[in-house]
């Protein structure tokens, strides 16, 4: 959506920019048929520069209606992107709660491969110290950091079933709103 809006602000630029040349080239144009009025209507060429003025006159007022066209055009783009900004503002709200929650199961998900990655590695260190029959101070200081890592792990996992409930639930809901947004577009292109 965000590049929506720039690709709206460029065509409504060009459209702009060409509504400026096409005026200036209709004002260049009525310039230069007015002048054709003070040539000789005399003569052998009078029919060709009423040929030349008319017809002149008449590109002009052509680019003129142009000019008008294309301003109608700036505005409608400038609506439609109004319009955009306005959806594109009422779809992160309605998503706002979706996206706390991917990104909480995103958090939370690393945080639990770490403390799993932590308990297996406090586990082995404990199973290394009692096969290698190190001292009961050792042996009980690894047992106490083991115990930590799994109460963390455990930690962890609840903390994860409760953010993946959340998630599931946001994310349902989330597809469902959206779902029922585009049955009336899809509608209409059916018809």
């Amino acid at each position: 959506m965000k590049y929506g809006q720039i690709s709206t602000k460029e065509l409504a630029d060009f459209v702009r920019e060409r509504a400026t040349i096409e005026e200036a080239y209709s004002r260049s144009m009525t310039k230069l048929a007015k002048s054709a009025s003070n040539y000789s209507q005399l003569g052998t060429f009078a029919p060709v520069w009423d040929v030349f003025k008319t017809s002149t006159e008449k590109l002009a007022n052509c680019h003129l209606d142009l000019v008008r066209k294309l301003q109608e055009l700036i505005k409608e783009v400038q609506k439609y992107g109004e319009e955009q900004v306005k959806l594109h503002k009422k779809t992160k709200e309605e998503v706002a709660g979706t996206l706390e929650a991917v990104q909480t199961i995103q958090s939370i998900t690393q945080a639990l491969q770490k403390s799993k990655e932590n308990y297996n590695a406090k586990c082995v260190e404990q199973e290394r110290l009692k096969k290698e029959g190190a001292t009961q101070r050792e042996t009980e200081k690894a047992a106490v950091k083991a115990k930590k890592a799994t109460d963390t792990y455990k930690l962890y996992v609840e903390k994860y079933a409760l953010a993946k409930a959340d998630f599931e639930q946001k994310m349902t809901e989330t597809a469902q709103a959206k779902q029922v947004d585009l049955i009336p577009v899809r509608r209409g292109l059916s018809i």
